[in-house]
């Protein structure tokens, strides 16, 4: 079942379900192209690595959790 995993949540105190906030990408190559591709590592850096967000308080859940 999607959505289902669970995540310790340091602010919540407890575990929670979580999800993952979408990128952006109009965004991202707005700035890639204001700084002249100087942008482009940390969108790609934002991409492959997305960051749980805790379903309870929308904060960033950052340990390795299960």
């Amino acid at each position: 079942m999607e959505g289902s995993e669970t995540a310790y949540c340091n602010q919540c105190r407890r575990d929670v379900q979580y999800h993952f906030d979408p990128v952006k990408h109009r965004k991202q190559i707005l700035l890639t192209i204001i700084s002249f591709g100087l942008w482009l590592p940390v969108w790609m850096c934002i991409a492959f690595s997305p960051t749980k967000l805790c379903n309870a308080c929308n904060g960033p859940i950052w340990d390795g959790g299960t």
